[in-house]
């Protein structure tokens, strides 16, 4: 069938409408008309596959990836880099005003590109099945074969060939995922193997051999770290400059991890309060304040809920407080961090959907919305990344 693009949605699907139901198909671009045929149907909408572009969008450009459509690592890999940011800023509006019932308005800036669109990801994770390894296949479960990847960094493509062999000499695990990734301190690549036993490799002399990491590298190993450093650095910046203005004394970092935006967080501030659930993440958080000689940074192994069960119910203050939530965002912590009074807020989020939500409940309980800036930590792919500034109303705190 023939279609008219309306706009792009989160998930980097193309939305179009016939006869009242809703189509969606991918890599297209809003403004296109397109040849699709239907994959799926439901009673309210449709899933089509792109058959032909009819009329292009002046933003589609010849994909650099040999993998993209096919793979699922990508979903915008048809669409001009600028372009790229324009619809994310569409998308994160769009949800903002149909889940958080608010309009951003100036509120919402443009987003901060990435300073690599392509080669810019230092940690990847790779399924293989039968020693074959690749990507998932976009929607689907079936593994996608491929021989190189133009999201990673240089460091860690040339590592690649090494990996595939790799894979086929683990091929008697079954079928098991494996995590590229590349030490930002010392330029060494290391592959951590997730089967019914994690195993480290390390990549010297061309290929990859079974290590015992040092416990500095194991627990890197076994922490989340984000995958674009140096986007992850004007991230850093962007929250330490928000902190700044806040003039915040004491702050409480929820979610934490091991420390990515702690120790920024502690130069603007007298004293910060780290909250992480992993425990690999918090020793290796200490490691780092040891190293760093952070003395006014307290790292605490517990979810961010039940610290925040404990904060309130002794009555602890905190001018600030930061969090950067997992997807499916703070919806019990945000009651309580409300309760906690804070002077400001600053939230940081990878879903548009839950934040959306939650700034629903922090703007109904009388915060004000100072800013919403996107970074794109994820070029060629549909996720976006904000972090907002919220102030607390008058009648919220003393």
């Amino acid at each position: 069938m023939k279609l008219k693009i309306e706009r792009l949605i989160h998930g980097g699907l193309g939305l179009a409408r016939v006869q009242g139901k809703t189509i969606f198909v991918p890599t297209v671009i809003p403004g296109e008309t397109v040849l699709a045929e239907l994959t799926q149907e439901k009673p309210s909408y449709a899933s089509a596959r792109l058959v032909k572009v009819i009329e292009p969008s002046p933003f589609r450009i010849s994909p650099e990836c040999q993998h993209f459509p096919a793979c699922g690592a990508c979903q915008l890999a048809h669409i001009s880099y600028p372009h790229q940011l324009h619809l994310k800023k569409e998308i994160l509006c769009e949800t903002l005003i149909r889940i958080g019932k608010f309009d951003p308005a100036e509120k919402l800036e443009n987003p901060l590109p990435s300073p690599a669109p392509w080669k810019y990801r230092s940690r990847l994770r790779f399924h293989i099945i039968s020693g074959r390894l690749g990507f998932k296949a976009f929607q689907e479960s079936r593994i996608i074969p491929i021989d190189d990847c133009l999201l990673a960094r240089d460091e860690l493509r040339a590592t690649l060939p090494a990996l595939k062999k790799l894979a086929r000499e683990l091929a008697e695990k079954e079928d098991f995922s494996l995590e590229l990734s590349l030490n930002p301190e010392t330029g060494q690549a290391f592959a951590l193997v997730s089967a019914r036993e994690k195993s480290a490799y390390l990549f010297q002399q061309g290929k990859f051999g079974k290590i015992s990491p040092d416990r500095k590298n194991r627990l890197q190993l076994l922490s989340f770290v984000q995958p674009n450093p140096d986007q992850n650095a004007k991230m850093i910046e962007t929250v330490s400059a928000l902190a700044e203005s806040v003039g915040a004394k004491t702050c409480l970092e929820l979610f934490a991890g091991s420390g990515n935006l702690t120790f920024a967080l502690a130069k603007k501030s007298g004293k910060v309060v780290a909250v992480e659930i992993n425990r690999h993440a918090v020793e290796l958080g200490n490691l780092r304040r040891r190293e760093l000689q952070a003395d006014n940074v307290q790292f605490l192994s517990q979810t961010a809920e039940s610290y925040l069960n404990y904060a309130t119910k002794s009555s602890q203050k905190y001018d600030l407080v930061v969090l950067d939530p997992p997807r499916a965002g703070a919806k019990r912590e945000i009651q309580k961090i409300i309760l906690l009074q804070p002077k400001a807020i600053i939230y940081a989020s990878c879903e548009p959907s839950t934040l959306a939500r939650d700034l629903r409940t922090l703007l109904n309980a009388g915060c004000q919305l100072i800013k919403i800036i996107p970074l794109d930590l994820f070029p060629q792919t549909f996720h976006i990344e904000t972090i907002t500034l919220l102030r607390l109303g008058p009648g919220l705190y003393s």
